[in-house]
């Protein structure tokens, strides 16, 4: 008697399978190429573009994937750039074979794109050089360089999406979209804001205002992004600098007096994962403090504006052993409420929405590690390669 043919059962729908591949975590990238590699129906479903719209569109706050920093000795020959991954995505630097690849620094990131300086060709009153890299494809674009700005150590810059008014970026990635490069540099006296535009490959003028106080020390790093105003902190201030792309307009804007009293700048800015707003994250007596600030766009003094929102124990957080008074704070640009935070030797990551931490690296490696830059995207498999955003 022959053997009955066994029935291959019936495939899933389409929309069952979106249904449960929305619901892997966004910060296992991992997860959804193995996905892919189930069959070619769940490939198909997995890689197409309307998929990655609606699995950015159903997490809405990008994931942190791993932070780009600098490490090694005091000299700057032996320093070098790179990324330490916090989830299964690794990120593949430019190929090593370029001696100048590890003097680029990394400033900023933003839908999957990195901003990064070129150090190779840092020397008194010389003009400031960057690249912007998209990873995958792997591409790398020089800029032009910025003669409007010499040199003077006492800048930074960030990156800006060039549909900024009414745009979900929910398709913006780092292969397609155009982009804006914000430059601002002080001389301690006036500080001036320069506009890098994808599209015209050219440097305009954009800005400066005058406060001697304020950025005396310089400005140290871009720490936010609320709408289209981006938030950079400066040394030893009571003040953030703020530009509006919209206004192409500089300002200051006071931070909450708490914060003012601690000259180091052991705090950072944060866009809320909730809400959008702008926030601000310190460490007060072995807790994690933060703040929101209602009217970005309105310059109040003082406290004004600001409000107190939650307090986490870091006790409750992190290991006793590496509790202290003072934290060294890293956040992205990205709208996701994630902050990087190093003390001693242990780097970890809070979720400021949900309260929990993470470790990423543990032992004496850590204090080697400095510029750090959190590196926030989505992940998912295209044919043939990934999209980030």
């Amino acid at each position: 008697m022959p053997t009955p043919r066994r029935l291959r059962p019936a495939p899933l729908p389409d929309d069952l399978v979106e249904k449960i591949i929305l619901r892997f975590p966004p910060d296992d990238p991992a997860g959804l190429v193995d996905g892919a590699l189930v069959c070619k129906d769940w490939c198909r479903v997995i890689c197409s573009p309307d998929f990655r719209r609606r699995f950015r569109e159903f997490h809405r706050n990008p994931p942190l994937l791993g932070i780009l920093y600098r490490s090694g000795g005091g000299n700057r020959n032996q320093q070098e750039t790179n990324f330490l991954p916090s989830s299964t995505f690794r990120l593949r630097l430019p190929s090593s074979d370029n001696k100048q690849i590890p003097q680029w620094r990394a400033i900023d990131t933003l839908h999957g794109r990195v901003l990064l300086w070129d150090e190779s060709l840092r020397r008194a009153f010389t003009w400031p050089e960057f690249i912007v890299w998209s990873p995958v494809p792997s591409q790398t674009r020089r800029l032009p360089v910025l003669r409007q700005y010499m040199y003077t150590n006492m800048w930074s810059a960030a990156l800006l999406c060039a549909a900024t008014a009414g745009c979900d970026h929910l398709d913006c990635t780092s292969s397609s979209g155009a982009f804006f490069v914000v430059f601002v540099g002080t001389d301690s006296v006036t500080t001036s804001a320069y506009i890098y535009s994808s599209e015209q490959n050219v440097w305009s003028e954009a800005g400066f205002v005058r406060d001697h106080h304020s950025v005396s020390a310089g400005i140290k790093r871009p720490s936010a992004r609320v709408e289209n105003t981006v938030y950079f902190i400066c040394e030893r201030s009571e003040n953030l600098l703020a530009y509006e792309l919209c206004k192409k307009k500089l300002s200051f804007v006071s931070i909450p007096s708490e914060l003012s009293r601690d000259y180091n700048n052991r705090f950072t800015a944060f866009t809320a994962a909730e809400d959008g707003k702008l926030g601000l994250a310190t460490a007060v007596c072995f807790r994690l403090v933060t703040w929101s600030r209602e009217e970005a766009g309105v310059s109040l003094d003082g406290d004004a504006g600001w409000t107190q929102q939650r307090e986490f124990d870091l006790d409750k957080l992190l290991p006793s052993c590496t509790l202290s008074y003072r934290y060294d704070f890293f956040a992205t640009t990205n709208n996701n409420g994630v902050i990087v935070v190093k003390r001693n030797k242990l780097l970890f990551a809070i979720d400021l929405k949900s309260g929990k931490a993470k470790e990423l690296l543990n032992g004496c490696a850590v204090q080697s590690i400095y510029h750090i830059v959190p590196y926030i995207g989505f992940c998912t498999p295209s044919l043939p390669q990934c999209k980030f955003t």
